[in-house]
């Protein structure tokens, strides 16, 4: 499993109001594996290790039925799956760059 952090917004609203707030959440993500004579394929899936919110730089904890509400959501684990694969993607890129800048060097 490859572990990861991210940094989204809540958008509460209430009677016009609309109150923003940083949610940190640490995730684990855990690889693909294709299908075997004896195994099934087993898709990359998520799990949520922690959800914390912040207002102002201050930690508040997270009501627990908020924090199942967010675990549970498949549209939330989707969005953590995609920025995960967008991660792995630029840290590719990056190491692939690095590779072509030290060939260049020498």
């Amino acid at each position: 499993m490859s572990k990861y952090h991210t940094k989204t917004p809540l958008l509460i609203s209430v009677a016009g109001l609309d109150i923003e707030l940083d949610l940190h959440v640490e995730y684990s993500v855990s690889r693909y594996r294709a299908a075997t004579l004896t195994q099934p394929e087993e898709p990359r899936s998520v799990e949520i290790e922690e959800i914390r919110w912040l207002i102002e730089d201050a930690e508040l904890p997270l009501p627990d039925w908020i924090e199942r509400e967010i675990a549970d959501s498949e549209g939330f684990k989707a969005h953590l799956l995609q920025e995960a694969a967008d991660k792995d993607a630029a840290a590719a890129e990056d190491a692939a760059e690095y590779r072509r800048e030290m060939r260049a060097g020498l």
